[in-house]
């Protein structure tokens, strides 16, 4: 009787486990973005960018951007880790990046051979730094273009990029032509000022004269 127990918890464990993954889709490419916040050419520039770092490294980034899921954010990333399998069967170095769009919330999941290098606090540290002060703006493209950047320059032991250098967008002009003195403008601020009072009182003093012609009261 125990025996038929124990075999009937296997078998709802298995097929919760089944049915828990039967939602997760096929994984193609690195990139996947079913909650449609980036552009095929963003896309397109991730899937490239991290192509070509697996080539380099053998390490495998993944990322997941979902509109929703009733299952917790966590337990969702998780489940994404553990169906998609992400990085090589020997080297067991992938990651998997999720992001839960309603619910606001990131998630990183590190593979076992890159916790050496990417534990919980450095990731929390990378998200904070890079993705959370993009996901407030819905700059979706930017914050994980970011974010990936770092966990990359970590995993191949290089500093990430500084925060102010990577949100600067333009670089400030360097004045190199002629520049005029302060007290000079200040000297054309006063004569214009002059000549304007001038003209003022000009005016002034000849609508007075012709009411003075007319017989008209000069108050």
């Amino acid at each position: 009787m125990k025996k038929h127990i124990l075999l009937l918890i296997v078998n709802l464990v298995f097929a919760c486990n089944l049915f828990a993954t039967a939602d997760i889709p096929i994984a193609k490419g690195h990139v996947h973005d079913f909650a449609k916040k980036l552009s095929q050419s963003q896309k397109d520039t991730l899937n490239a960018m991290l192509k070509m770092y697996y080539q380099r490294t053998t390490a495998k980034i993944a990322v997941v951007i979902e509109d929703d899921s009733e299952a917790d954010p966590f337990d969702r990333s998780l489940l994404y880790a553990r169906t998609w399998k992400v990085g090589t069967k020997d080297s067991n170095n992938g990651i998997v990046f999720y992001i839960n769009v309603k619910k606001r919330k990131a998630f990183v999941q590190v593979a076992n051979k890159l916790q050496g290098v990417l534990p919980d606090g450095k990731t929390g540290e990378i998200l904070r730094t890079y993705w959370v002060p993009n996901a407030k703006n819905d700059n979706y493209y930017a914050g994980i273009f970011a974010t990936i950047s770092a966990f990359m320059n970590v995993v191949e032991g290089k500093e990430p990029p500084k925060v102010e250098l990577m949100n600067q967008t333009t670089a400030p002009k360097e004045n190199t032509g002629f520049q005029i003195p302060f007290f000079i403008h200040l000297i054309l601020w006063i004569i214009i000022a002059i000549q304007i009072y001038s003209l003022r009182y000009d005016i002034r003093g000849a609508k007075k004269l012709k009411q003075i012609e007319k017989g008209e009261m000069v108050l």
